[in-house]
């Protein structure tokens, strides 16, 4: 089966087309290529291509930007979301929507099921839930979170550089989400696309934490000294920044648990394998 993969030049994008290439025939268009936010656009390359599955990785994801440009933040993250459901249904695809664990508040302190109600901070947010609507009701809205590239420098990266130098490194402690590897979550967006999975479904690495923590963890899988890290608090929550972030944003996958499948590895398993992957 033909898949396209829109944003295909994001990281997200990148591993979907390397990793659904190997079952089949995909056709990655990265925004140089295809703007979802320009609906003619879409709507012929759907049509010439005819994909039996469209996956949408295209995203604005800066956070503050949306904030301070809610109407572009609109149109890419959601009117365009809007189109290209037009565009599959003309040929029959299925649409598979990447969403945000930002569409919640952060007023829990359990993870967030995928029925639990939102309540978006942030323009972003706002966005993103507007756009798992215009998705429709037939289509695979993936939720997921603080996002870790699978074929460059992400977080785990970074750290190990930053703890390689004698300073203590601070880190924030006041937010808790599941850090999600890419290599972990593109698995789950093949088999939920070729199952057609309608609604919502909560994919991340399992495991809440803040990157206070997950840099803890880092420095304990690299052998060095955790007390290296400290503690700091997080722009994010106390009105420094343009966009609020939810202070709690965990996400339970329990649609994945009801669907039978096998959960996706703890987050600290990951980390340990992209440690040892990089310190070789």
């Amino acid at each position: 089966m033909t898949v396209l993969v829109t944003g295909a030049g994001g990281r997200l994008g990148r591993e979907v087309v390397r990793v659904f290439a190997e079952d089949g025939q995909v056709v990655g268009l990265p925004r140089a290529a295809l703007n979802v936010a320009d609906q003619k656009a879409v709507h012929e390359a759907v049509a010439a291509l005819r994909p039996v599955v469209v996956v949408n990785c295209a995203a604005w994801t800066d956070v503050d930007g949306c904030e301070q440009d809610p109407e572009r933040a609109r149109r890419i993250n959601a009117v365009a979301v809007g189109y290209l459901r037009e565009a599959a249904e003309m040929v029959g695809a299925h649409l598979v929507q990447v969403s945000t664990d930002f569409v919640f508040d952060g007023e829990a302190d359990v993870p967030y099921p995928e029925d639990h109600p939102t309540c978006p901070l942030s323009a972003y947010g706002a966005a993103k839930l507007a756009g798992e609507v215009e998705a429709g009701p037939s289509a695979t809205v993936v939720r997921t979170s603080w996002l870790q590239p699978a074929d460059g420098p992400g977080m785990v990266e970074r750290l190990l550089v930053a703890l390689a130098g004698s300073r203590p490194l601070a880190m924030g402690d006041e937010r808790l989400a599941c850090p999600t590897f890419i290599a972990d979550l593109v698995p789950v967006l093949g088999y939920l696309a070729d199952e057609r999975v309608a609604g919502v479904v909560h994919a991340t690495n399992g495991g809440p934490t803040s990157w206070f923590d997950f840099a803890r963890e880092v420095a304990k899988a690299a052998g060095l000294d955790p007390g290296r890290v400290t503690r700091a608090g997080d722009p994010g929550l106390d009105g420094t920044l343009p966009a609020r972030r939810p202070a709690f944003s965990a996400l339970d996958n329990s649609v994945l648990r009801a669907l039978g499948r096998p959960a996706i590895r703890d987050h600290r398993e990951a980390v340990a394998e992209a440690v040892a992957r990089t310190v070789a």
